[in-house]
């Protein structure tokens, strides 16, 4: 059996510099812009060659597919030529394959040529994934771009999209032949919507003659700077208009519900949200706070880049629309095996060192100004954050239209989804219906899924300051700290009360890894019910035309769920997914 690949960063993209502080990719050793001027032949060869603007003045939604992201020059011409040119409620992608990505200090330095950009450089860079691998979803306005930071046909085959418009701008057929092979035509042709363009700066036969034989009617044209000719290329068919979606229908207005509805209002759509309970007593979005960090794998696996990648999504998120309670996370090993797998993560980098480092247990015990009983040392993780669930939760979904019920069934009826409450009363109807209520799913689909019961406690203590993971967590919290949780299977619909025996476990726990003695008698408690698959993955797939499902976050909902709504969102709205096919295919329904 072939031992798992380790998840680790991409390769470097290896650069030397010119004179003229102009980058060159050693390994290839290619430019990536032109020395006659890198934006003139942006726009020259990519946004004239693809018949822009005028291509997208038509449109709801415009996407653009890049193979070459380089230093995103293409992207930032293209992003300014939208700004001046978008009209109200369009919505442009641009997706992109970089199997090299720059790091910030690279791209940044790269992209001083270009001062008049300064204002989108800067946007860009504050949100740039680094040289994370997978799929990266990050939102500037009415611009989305979508990393794909892997080698170009993985990438391509993988890809869920339908795209009007590509620039081809690997670097030169001779010196990186893998980007312009047959088979990448051929991945090109399948995610192409009728009438596509193609422009690109090369004119090499084989890359003509592979167009053609894809279905694409290619032309020379007159070419940019000291280059001749360039080729312009066209699709077989003609555009067919999309469908709009008008209201979708939310069931569950917790972390799930809310994430979905913030991927709607963001895009000009208000759906309506069915949620009983109006500070979501009995779901684990109605606590008061909580971790939102990474989950770390060692292995690479599609899963294993989609919590990378959801881990940079949710940050990008809360820190924009959510209630951040504090910054930082300190996660300790509690036993030696568990401090050896750390030190594999921190070596292979995943994540870039900005974003983890290794401490010891010594430098611990400072963070913390306490002694900890655990010996070993641990991840710091300091982007990690403590956010209010229920009032983020409640921020993401403020722009929806509101309904208080119970729902028990739902049914179709002369083609669109019936949603009815305990009494038997239609109260909705939609044409795209999305589930997402948590420990009462059951009562809507049958989906082979589990429920356990967490509890956590919060009150005041000596010492206070510093969000750690030992076993169980404990985080920082109106002058004091908020401790959990329990872990206890339980059946569906079982109660959600709390327990003083739970709250004494959690504060014995906790004092005995810090060295603390807690009087819990003034401690406040909630339990909640979290839902989890039988593989531990979350739901997120279309179960039937226009009925989809967002379940099993388990307790990583907060750095789940913003990632996975948008996949949904986009699903329903036809619209490129940030998820790669394979992704898509783990986290499909399993029926009970």
């Amino acid at each position: 059996m072939t031992a798992p690949k380790p998840l680790t960063a991409t390769p470097s993209a290896v650069l030397k510099w010119s004179d003229e502080g102009e980058p060159v990719a050693q390994e290839f050793d290619d430019i990536y812009f032109s020395v006659d001027g890198g934006l003139e032949e942006t726009k020259a060869v990519f946004l004239q060659g693809s018949n822009l603007p005028k291509a997208w003045q038509d449109t709801d939604v415009f996407v653009i597919g890049e193979l070459g992201f380089g230093s995103g020059l293409n992207f930032l011409a293209a992003w300014e030529l939208w700004n001046k040119t978008n009209k109200p409620g369009q919505r442009l992608h641009f997706l992109s394959v970089e199997a090299f990505p720059l790091s910030k200090t690279q791209l940044s330095r790269a992209l001083k040529k270009f001062p008049s950009l300064k204002p989108l450089v800067d946007q860009l860079i504050f949100q740039w994934p680094d040289r994370v691998k997978g799929v990266h979803r990050l939102h500037f306005g009415s611009v989305t771009l979508t990393l794909f930071h892997s080698n170009v046909e993985p990438a391509l085959s993988s890809m869920d999209a339908s795209i009007n418009a590509w620039f081809l701008d690997g670097f030169s057929p001779a010196k990186n032949p893998n980007m312009w092979s047959h088979n990448v035509f051929k991945h090109i042709a399948r995610l192409s919507a009728p009438s596509a363009s193609i422009a690109t700066f090369t004119v090499a036969g084989h890359v003509r003659r592979g167009l053609s034989e894809a279905g694409f009617n290619v032309e020379k044209k007159p070419g940019f700077g000291r280059k001749r000719e360039r080729l312009e290329a066209v699709f077989s068919g003609k555009v067919v208009p999309r469908t709009p979606i008008v209201t979708p229908v939310i069931i569950g207005g917790g972390i799930a519900g809310a994430a979905i509805a913030h991927a709607f209002t963001s895009r000009g759509i208000t759906p309506v949200l069915i949620e009983p309970h109006k500070e979501l007593e009995t779901a684990a979005s109605g606590n008061p706070a909580g971790l939102m960090m990474p989950k770390l794998d060692l292995q690479d696996r599609p899963e294993s880049r989609f919590y990378n990648s959801a881990y940079l999504y949710a940050l990008n998120l809360y820190r924009s629309k959510g209630i951040i309670l504090g910054e930082g996370v300190l996660h300790m090993a509690i036993s030696e095996k568990e401090e050896e797998r750390f030190a594999k993560i921190i070596n292979n980098l995943a994540l870039p060192e900005t974003k983890m480092k290794l401490v010891s247990h010594a430098q611990a015990q400072d963070m913390l100004s306490c002694d900890l009983s655990t010996i070993y040392g641990g991840i710091y993780f300091p982007s990690a954050l403590t956010i209010s669930p229920k009032l983020s939760t409640q921020k993401l979904s403020e722009n929806c239209k509101y309904i208080r019920a119970q729902i028990t069934e739902i049914k179709r009826q002369d083609g669109r989804w019936q949603v009815l409450d305990k009494d038997g009363k239609t109260i909705a109807k939609t044409d795209t219906l999305f589930v997402c209520n948590g420990a009462n799913i059951l009562d809507i689909l049958p989906v082979d899924v589990r429920f356990t019961r967490g509890q956590i406690c919060w009150g005041s203590c000596d010492k206070s300051g510093q969000a750690l993971i030992a076993g169980n967590y404990a985080t920082p919290f109106e002058n004091g700290m908020l401790l959990g949780a329990t872990h206890d299977h339980v059946g569906a619909g079982e109660t959600t009360k709390t327990n003083a025996a739970d709250t004494a476990e959690i504060l014995a726990k906790y004092g005995a890894v810090t060295g603390q003695k807690i009087d819990g008698v003034k401690w406040q408690s909630r339990a909640a019910v979290r839902v989890t698959t039988r593989n531990t993955l979350p739901i997120a797939a279309q179960a039937e035309d226009g009925l989809f499902v967002l379940s099993g976050l388990g307790s990583r909902g907060l750095m789940m769920a913003p990632l996975l709504a948008e996949a949904l969102a986009c699903k329903a709205l036809s619209e490129p997914s940030p998820l790669d096919k394979r992704t898509q295919e783990r986290f499909g329904l399993s029926p009970a």
